[in-house]
């Protein structure tokens, strides 16, 4: 299901990433419309949702080696997913691209497999013949909300191209295109796939929520596609991982060069690959948190960041727009998107669920003392470079 504050966030991020072609998403461009002050904690509060995205990933990959191989724990898996893509990573942006974009290519021939096996279930003679047990559950508006709120979590992830424009030829050309062209062929597949997958299986039930994927595609391909698909979708999950765990450190990497984080740490290159490979191994070791979280916890975690970062680059164009300096372009219809989009993250903020709120808003209050002491509460600026 598409929201309306991803799609508008797409939208004005392609604005702000041609205007500011660095590295940093949403924390740079925030703290160049307002204040460092500000940047810097939506910047924290960001941080949340790109300490979180990795684990995810990993976490739902590891789930699913484990029904594919259930004599090893996903707790292993987990390991083995956090070393790979650490070690790609380290050698460089040109090697993870030339890895993802092998997967990728094996990743949309399995989509396109799974479409055709679901069509033929539903309109055609079935593979494999399967009884649906469970009954057509109805669906309420507050059902549609809560699942908003984590399919939301599926559209994550075209913001985070915008870190990597310090490493893009013509990043003020081609950074906004890729955000535009990654948003919107990830949405057609999702809401593809999702609404042929909820035609073979209209209900709620399944043996196992954080596998119910595998047993929508077990009931309309039977065993031996099943087995083909996972294998094709875990390594894919491998390559999302790499990507979100290449954007996570690049993201540290600002703040730790502008010295809003240590940046003896957070601001380290390596001379010979030219990788913040502290960070790399930050967000590696980040990914083995998902040894003792579930699925629907972490992504709500996730969620949390990213609600917040999208309300504040709403609000920052708003900002921008009625200021006496304005840089972006665009007039009423702008404003309008904008204003859409602040509203529509305050509401799917507000549909996260308890423990996502207590995370998040703890991870806020983390984040104001941190900066307290920074900028002697709150009186001096930031100690930027």
């Amino acid at each position: 299901m598409s929201t309306p504050a991803p799609t508008l966030h797409r939208r004005l991020s392609t604005l702000s990433a041609a205007r500011y072609p660095e590295a940093g998403s949403a924390y740079t461009y925030v703290s160049r419309t307002t204040t460092p002050v500000i940047g810097l904690i939506v910047g924290w509060v960001l941080l949340l949702d790109y300490f979180f995205i990795p684990m995810v990933i990993a976490l739902i990959t590891a789930k699913a080696f484990e029904v594919l191989l259930p004599g090893m724990s996903f707790r292993v898996w987990i390991l083995l997913i956090a070393a790979f893509t650490s070690g790609v990573n380290m050698f460089g942006i040109k090697v993870a691209d030339r890895v993802n974009l092998t997967i990728m290519a094996a990743q949309l021939a399995a989509m396109a497999g799974l479409a055709f096996v679901c069509v033929q279930y539903l309109y055609g003679t079935p593979l494999h013949a399967a009884a649906l047990n469970a009954s057509v559950t109805a669906v309420s508006l507050p059902a549609m909300l809560g699942g908003a709120a984590i399919a939301c979590y599926s559209f994550l992830g075209f913001d985070a191209v915008t870190t990597l424009s310090e490493e893009t030829k013509d990043p003020t050309r081609s950074i906004p295109r890729a955000t535009v062209i990654a948003a919107a062929a990830g949405g057609i597949i999702f809401i593809a796939i999702s609404y042929l997958m909820g035609r073979v299986h209209p209900a709620f039930a399944f043996q196992d929520v954080d596998n119910a994927g595998f047993e929508i595609v077990r009931m309309a391909a039977g065993p031996l596609f099943v087995t083909a698909f996972m294998v094709v979708l875990l390594v894919s999950n491998v390559a999302a991982a790499m990507c979100a765990q290449a954007g996570s450190s690049r993201l540290l990497f600002v703040m730790g060069r502008s010295r809003t984080l240590p940046a003896r740490f957070f601001g380290y290159l390596n001379s010979r690959y030219r990788t913040p490979s502290y960070n790399i191994a930050l967000m590696g070791f980040a990914m083995l948190g998902g040894e003792w979280m579930n699925i629907e916890t972490a992504t709500s975690c996730v969620n949390f960041g990213a609600f917040s970062a999208f309300l504040a680059v709403n609000i920052c164009v708003l900002i921008d727009h009625f200021s006496i300096r304005r840089q972006l372009p665009g007039g009423v219809g702008k404003v309008l998107i904008a204003a859409a989009g602040a509203v529509a993250s305050i509401g799917l903020l507000a549909s996260l669920g308890r423990i996502a709120l207590t995370v998040g808003l703890a991870w806020l209050g983390i984040g104001l003392t941190y900066i307290g002491v920074l900028t002697g509460a709150y009186r001096k600026p930031l100690p930027i470079a």
